[in-house]
């Protein structure tokens, strides 16, 4: 058995392209609450979902410890505190959702050695 090897061609290099599209929610600002904000927040949160109390509640315990509104400086009312918890959930999902990436286009080229 006898190979002809003047018609054998070695790969000199392979030249692969692609695109690749990534979509984030990362890129813009995501602290547009101050840190009393965050704090009333995350507060809520817990009561809410860690503790199952409700609204009402939540608003007597929070004025009890002294915590008012952020911008009228009155009382916790139990739909001020609905608001806190349904409008920070929204603000969550829309910082946390994922995209799945792409790789499109993909190219190979491969260069022979004469």
């Amino acid at each position: 058995m006898d190979l002809d090897t003047s018609k054998i061609k070695v790969v000199e290099s392979i030249d692969l392209s692609f695109d690749l599209i990534v979509r984030t929610s990362k890129l813009t600002k995501t602290s547009h609450y101050n840190t009393y904000q965050q704090k009333l927040y995350r507060i809520v949160k817990f009561l809410k979902e860690e503790r199952g109390i409700g609204y009402r509640r939540i608003s007597h315990i929070l004025t009890e410890k002294g915590y008012r509104r952020v911008r009228t400086n009155s009382i916790l009312k139990n739909s001020y505190i609905y608001t806190i918890y349904s409008k920070g959930k929204i603000r969550e999902n829309r910082i946390n959702r994922s995209f799945d990436s792409k790789i499109e286009n993909i190219k190979y080229i491969f260069k022979y050695s004469d």
